[in-house]
């Protein structure tokens, strides 16, 4: 009998930790192992992105997201989750961690494992309510995975007890169909994000003016979200609007990068920017914020770009200046530094992780 994962999360919504367990549990299934979805509701786009292999059971009556609703959340599938007979219980991301203890308690065989996607907790006195109830949370977990080196520091000084490992989120690139023509013209930047508060769209736009200053160049600007009109009103007040397009959301970001001289990246922390991999496969340098400790795992050559450890829009444009008159990165020479992210290879390391846990709960 295959043993069994089940992924338990909310809803079906736009996001990336969602996006990223639907396409790890079609690679788990194609391992050998059974995996369920076991859900709130099955509501959200990304529904249909789940493969026919994979089971997904959503509770009865639905449990639809509000402010409160992982409350009720723990308690109703902390009910469902024994007839289903777990080997391991995934959450997939910090959003889900508050159903951890609940669950734990529900399966008391079954390994339960967190991935931590973002930075679990602030510095100083800000973060400490944060800290004081991620150590209740973490010890009833078996494993946590991280999705990078850092994170997987911090939780291993949040909760000596449990065992940690840095997992990266599987991200698929294609390399550049063509080599990248150098345009006439300034320079072409690119930012990519919601218009949120966590990507600091300010400070893009206060680096853009900064460099504005400077020499010519052209930032395009891709995503929509809640900010997207204040972000056209500020460019407006700085006189920017020939320097600055917002071309919206857009179904592939390739042809866009196939255009690009530098990705910058202003975004207050990530727990693994996509978009950042996906850049260097096409040969574009980065230039980011100290935003995530997943591109300093990645970021190891220096043609791959520059992390700016100030959030001044001088220092970022002096970045950006000089990644913009560095000779373009060849993508071959990039492409080692993204292997560790290839899908099927992640994949594997999960099971992996997955199946230790098993050995050593039955030890």
């Amino acid at each position: 009998m295959p043993r069994h994962i089940v992924i338990c999360f909310h809803d079906f919504p736009i996001g990336g930790t969602e996006r990223v367990a639907i396409d790890l549990a079609r690679r788990w299934v194609a391992l050998g192992w059974r995996v369920t979805i076991l859900c709130g509701t099955e509501a959200g786009p990304q529904r249909p992105l789940v493969d026919s292999s994979v089971a997904v059971i959503s509770l009865d009556p639905p449990l639809p997201r509000n402010p409160i609703s992982r409350l009720a959340l723990a308690r109703r599938m902390a009910r469902r989750l024994p007839a289903l007979a777990p080997d391991v219980v995934f959450l997939p991301g910090n959003f889900h961690l508050v159903l951890a203890p609940a669950l734990a308690r529900a399966v008391p065989g079954a390994a339960v494992v967190a991935k931590i996607s973002n930075p679990p907790a602030g510095a100083g006195l800000a973060g400490a309510p944060v800290r004081w109830a991620l150590r209740r949370i973490l010890p009833s977990l078996s494993g946590a995975a991280a999705m990078n080196s850092g994170l997987t520091r911090e939780v291993a000084a949040l909760a000596p007890g449990i065992a940690v490992r840095t997992l990266y989120d599987p991200i698929a690139v294609t390399a550049p169909a063509a080599p990248h023509q150098q345009a006439n013209g300034p320079a072409k930047v690119l930012w990519a994000g919601r218009f949120e508060p966590q990507k600091d769209v300010p400070l893009a736009l206060a680096v853009a003016a900064e460099l504005a200053r400077r020499r010519p160049f052209h930032l395009t600007m891709l995503g929509d979200g809640a900010g997207l009109e204040r972000a056209r009103a500020e460019i407006a007040r700085r006189g920017l609007a020939d320097r600055i397009t917002l071309a919206g959301h857009v179904p592939a970001i390739d042809p866009w990068l196939g255009e690009a001289d530098a990705l910058l990246v202003t975004s207050r922390y990530e727990g693994g920017p996509a978009v950042a991999v996906e850049a260097l496969a096409h040969g574009v340098p980065v230039v980011s914020t100290g935003c995530s400790h997943f591109l300093r795992d990645v970021m190891t050559l220096p043609e791959a770009g520059r992390i700016v450890p100030s959030r001044t829009p001088a220092a970022l444009a002096d970045a950006l200046e000089a990644v913009l008159d560095a000779p373009r990165p060849d993508p071959a020479r990039l492409a080692p530094l993204l292997a560790p992210l290839e899908p099927d290879r992640c994949a594997r390391a999960y099971a992996d992780f997955f199946a230790g846990l098993i050995a050593a709960r039955a030890a």
